[in-house]
């Protein structure tokens, strides 16, 4: 046996960094999940299917627009028309202003 015997030693999965390595990704697996979840709005399963994506039949208030924002936040503005809307109305209240820069 040589000075390093413990670098050319079978390892049991107890040496202090590989217990390390193994609770960081079973953290990084829960937050993955956790993610997940939180990016499905809770009730998204009292609506039929992209009914909620539609645009409105009437123009938004502010305090809706908002509330739309919020439940859509998981989607893009230009595959939602509704978020679109909603984006437009608080653009057009003054609540929000676009970053030009971003805009093609």
């Amino acid at each position: 046996m040589g000075f390093n015997w413990w670098r050319e030693a079978d390892s049991d999965g107890t040496s202090a960094q590989e217990i390390v390595d193994r609770v960081q990704a079973e953290w990084r697996a829960e937050r993955r999940r956790s993610r997940a979840e939180d990016a499905q709005p809770a009730h998204a399963g009292l609506w039929p299917h992209g009914w909620p994506h539609e645009p409105p039949d009437q123009p938004l208030s502010v305090s809706e627009a908002h509330w739309t924002m919020q439940r859509h936040r998981g989607c893009r503005v230009q595959d939602c028309p509704r978020k679109a809307a909603a984006r437009q109305a608080l653009i057009a209240a003054g609540r929000m202003k676009p970053d030009t820069s971003r805009e093609y």
